[in-house]
Parts: structure tokens; sequence; C-alpha cells
């Protein structure tokens, strides 16, 4: 979490009539950075978080594994609260040339605004390595900044699988990055940055393990673990749990014709639940 986000929490808290300086000595142990405007996708929230193999929104080489053109949008709330909403849209397009496809991505409300566009392509090099590049122009807005604070940055990811239902990810996000603007205003997490290495493994027809260990802005080690079950042909059951702090997730997914719903949630051991919500069109 942002210390941007943590002033909005304080505000509502205000608002609402909580104490902050209960709110102060719980953030002073579980804060870490984050980037609100990507969230992993909510069936990839539903099994710990997993960036590297699960979502393309991180890894843009994961693009050249869709095999139809796609609609996909999402929403997710933190803990409850609407102020911490993300909203995304994404359009990919598979081709056996160049796959391709445009990210945006809006997080906040009028008082603290942060939005994304991005664009990627994918391409796969020979049967068992993909490699993807994408570059996002960012922009915050805040009441505390007279200027807008904004950068120009990359993402840079590899798929390879090595047998037939294992697929390992790898990927830099936000490598390099730059700064456009007013270069005095510091927030620091604005900047923020992973690097995370993954796998998803199909032990059964019925049943994917997925798993990630990487590093981020103030965490040195980061991962999580996590499970999908097929029910049944169209339905899928989901958990994990992810690390910075130890959060367990739970998560269910139907497909029906050409659409597709997601549902994830996840319990952060002091601010309480987070939810999210997905929906995809392919055709």
């Amino acid at each position: 979490m942002k210390k941007e986000e943590i002033t909005v929490l304080f505000r509502i808290a205000a608002r609402r009539g909580v104490l902050l300086s209960l709110f102060a000595g719980m953030f002073s142990v579980y804060v870490y950075g984050a980037d609100n405007l990507r969230l992993p996708d909510v069936r990839s929230v539903g099994m710990g978080g997993n960036v590297a193999t699960q979502s393309v929104l991180f890894n843009p080489a994961l693009i050249i594994d869709k095999e139809r053109k796609s609609i996909h949008l999402e929403y997710f709330n933190r803990y409850m609260l609407k102020e911490l909403g993300t909203m995304s849209g994404s359009f990919h397009y598979p081709n056996r040339l160049l796959s391709a496809g445009v990210d945006i991505s809006v997080f906040g409300f009028d008082a603290y605004r942060e939005m994304m566009v991005r664009v990627l392509g994918g391409k796969r090099l020979g049967d068992k390595w993909a490699l993807g590049l994408a570059i996002h122009y960012s922009f915050l807005q805040t009441e505390r900044l007279e200027h807008t604070r904004s950068r120009l940055s990359t993402d840079i990811g590899i798929t390879f699988s090595p047998i037939d239902k294992l697929l390992v990810g790898m990927l830099i996000m936000n490598f390099p990055s730059i700064s456009i603007g007013e270069k005095d205003i510091e927030i620091e997490d604005f900047n923020y940055y992973l690097i995370q290495v993954s796998f998803q493994w199909n032990v059964l027809n019925s049943l994917l393990i997925t798993g990630s260990v990487g590093t981020e802005n103030e965490n040195l080690v980061v991962g999580n673990l996590g499970i999908e079950y097929t029910a049944f042909d169209s339905f899928f059951i989901r958990a994990g749990i992810q690390t910075a702090p130890l959060s367990p997730s739970f998560g269910i997914g139907y497909n029906f014709s050409c659409f597709t719903v997601d549902v994830a949630s996840v319990y952060h051991p002091v601010l309480g639940m987070s939810a999210g919500l997905g929906l995809s069109f392919s055709f």
C-alpha cells in the first residue's frame, strides 16, 4: 500500500469516527509498497496473486497464449472502501506474427487519482519460448500537489514451457522507468517495481498448481502458492496464500458461451476483506 493511500485511509477513518492512533499503530506493522494501477487478474487473485504466468497486465509474453480476441473488464475494491477501487479494461488481439493488446487502469477518486495506458506485444520464439514487451504511461493527480506526477515505463516478460502442462514465467516490471514533468515531486512508491519468477503446472486435468517468488520495493522476498480445481466443465474453485503480509485468498469462476465471470476475495490480517469481479468476452 502506498503512502498516499494511507493518507486517504486516514481521511476516511476520520470521517467515519475511527481513532487515527489505532490506524497508525496497525499500519506501521503491515504497510508495504504496491502498484494500485496493476493488480493480478481476479482469477489470479483467487490463487494467491501469481502474475508472471497468470496475468497479461504484468507479463506481456502471456498474450501469445490467447486463442481468440478478447475484451476484459475488472473491478477490485480494497478493504470494502469505495475510495480505494481499481477499474481496468483490456483488449487483446492474438496473431501468429505478433500478438498485441491495450490496457487501461484507473485508481482512486476525485481527491486522489492514478491512471495508466499500456500497449504491449508478444512473439513466440520456437515451440517452448515466448517474449513480450510493454510500454505504459502513468500519471498521478492529487489535491496535495499543484502539478501532475507522471512516468513512462517498460515491462519485459518471458515464458518457457519445458514439458507439457508446465509453464514458467519471468518478468521485470517498470524497468526502466522515467519520470516526466515535475522532478521535485517526491512520491517514491509511485515508482513501484517487481521482479518475479513463477510456475503453473496442470498436475491433473482438473487440478492446476501455481507458485511464485520475487522481490519488490520494500520486500526482498515475496511469494505465493495457489490451486485451481475444475469442479465441472465450466466451473472453477480457487484458493491461495500470499506473503507480505500473509494473506489467504479464494475465488470462483464460471464460463458460459463466450463469457467468463471471475470472483475473488483476499483477507488482510489487519484491514480485512478486499474483493474483485472480472468479466471477459472472447470472439
